[in-house]
């Protein structure tokens, strides 16, 4: 059965099935409440942690540079974008980038693979790109998620081999999108990621994040998630990338 015959089955199975299990704290939970703004202000930086801190997110994700300007909370981990949106950084400058993000708390890891070097295809320099990152992480202690960027995927079947290659380095989440391409997060990309996660039976996690704004979302791809894998969403394999959700969530509360 192809992807896509596989996708219609599946999804309407799924959609058959109500989310309303999952509750807004159990979002909430696993949500990595992001600023990427290169103009974001040491206000708007310390509102974010307080925010972080009242709602007791899964981890807080900044810029490198804005690292400083972070309070180190002992149960909320401390995220940095690398390679970040593009994935064109060469391997010397992400490894020094990583480096000064751990020296500043960081303890998660979000990667840009280079995607665009993948679909013109020289599949095994990003590859290796991506390897030397996972290895270099895994010394450092460092959870590591990985971007594939997935709304630049036209093709369900190649976006399925790239996150069967990505699982055999044993990273520790699966991501869909920067959030800066007109593309993000989709229920076909998040399909395929959660299709090769399943078939490989690897322990890794997934992140859904780009555009993702509203409750009914977030609950969607949160039920997808537990359908598939058959287990209850929590911080330590299920993720969600958002700025304007957590208003709404516990708003929604």
């Amino acid at each position: 059965m192809s992807i896509n015959n596989h996708l219609n089955k599946v999804l309407g199975d799924f959609l058959s099935k109500p989310s309303e299990l999952i509750s807004n704290q159990q979002l909430t939970s696993c949500i990595d409440l992001t600023l990427l703004n290169e103009q974001a202000s040491p206000n708007d930086l310390s509102s974010i942690n307080h925010l972080a801190a009242r709602h007791q997110v899964a981890a807080l994700c900044v810029f490198p540079k804005d690292l400083v300007h972070c309070k180190k909370h002992s149960d909320i981990h401390l995220a940095t974008v690398i390679n970040f949106p593009h994935g064109n950084q060469n391997l010397n400058e992400c490894v020094t980038q990583i480096n000064q993000s751990r020296l500043n708390g960081v303890k998660e890891i979000d990667y840009v693979i280079p995607f665009r070097a993948y679909l013109e295809g020289k599949e095994q320099e990003a590859i290796n790109h991506a390897a030397a990152i996972s290895t270099y992480c895994k010394e450092q202690g460092l959870l590591l998620k990985v971007i594939l960027e997935t709304g630049e995927f036209s093709d369900l079947a190649m976006l399925y081999q790239l996150t069967n290659e990505l699982l055999t380095l044993n990273i520790d989440f699966l991501k869909t999108s920067t959030g800066k391409t007109p593309q993000g997060a989709s229920l076909s990309a998040v399909f395929t990621l959660l299709s090769a996660l399943k078939d490989s039976r690897k322990n890794c996690g997934i992140k859904v994040s780009g555009g993702i704004k509203t409750v009914a979302q977030a609950k969607n791809y949160a039920a997808l998630a537990q359908y598939f894998l058959q287990k209850t969403i929590d911080k330590n394999w299920f993720r969600i990338g958002a700025s304007s959700l957590l208003e709404e969530l516990t708003k929604s509360n």
